[in-house]
């Protein structure tokens, strides 16, 4: 039997959540089935839990992999010279947010099973400790950098704010996602207004 290479399985991989992303899209978390997701993959039911045991196990790895690549906004800000300020990098992390469909919808369904399921939960509680640690390490390069604070003032200081902008990005994607591109520009308008005051 030839060997399966790491290309191979990080390809098969990719191509079952992508799958997976067009059920849940199409059909929510909840009602979408593994049967679903293989048909979809276009593989056997077989090939698909090879790399996956449950729907759940495929939900934790696709919501990683796509947090990680809406997180790359941040990539390098934190050892950059010129550090753009908040109001700049956030309302723009929220509009690629909301721009990936079906990023937003997803999100969303992850966060409503969390409130009764303790994986989802578990999962949740992971992704969120992840991205505040990316917006307080920005935070504090921000401060520290571009606004002259000690590097002590310039952490504790981000540790305050990372928390509330985190809740910013989350409202926002929850009102865009029930009340439409009206309330989207609103969002982003008012983020970018609040933000400001973190440069004084």
């Amino acid at each position: 039997m030839p060997k399966v290479t790491d290309e191979h399985k990080v390809a098969m991989r990719a191509r079952i959540q992508d799958a997976a992303l067009a059920c849940f899209a199409r059909k929510g978390f909840a009602a979408a089935s593994m049967a679903d997701i293989v048909k979809e993959a276009d593989l056997s039911a077989g090939a698909v839990y090879v790399y996956y045991s449950s729907k759940s196990e495929l939900m934790f790895d696709a919501g990683r992999q796509i947090m990680e690549q809406r997180l790359s906004v941040f990539d390098g800000l934190a050892t950059a010279d010129d550090v753009p300020p908040p109001q700049v990098v956030f309302p723009r992390l929220l509009n690629a947010m909301l721009d990936d469909n079906p990023f937003a919808p997803l999100v969303i369904q992850v966060w409503a099973e969390a409130v009764h399921t303790p994986e989802f939960a578990d999962l949740a509680s992971t992704i969120f400790a992840e991205v505040r640690a990316r917006f307080e390490a920005y935070l504090s390069a921000y401060f520290r950098k571009s606004l002259g604070e000690t590097e002590a003032d310039a952490a504790d200081r981000a540790r305050r704010c990372a928390p509330a902008v985190l809740a910013m990005i989350q409202g926002g994607i929850v009102q865009t996602a029930v009340f439409g591109t009206e309330a989207r520009t609103m969002i982003t308008e008012s983020m970018t207004a609040l933000l400001a005051e973190l440069e004084r």
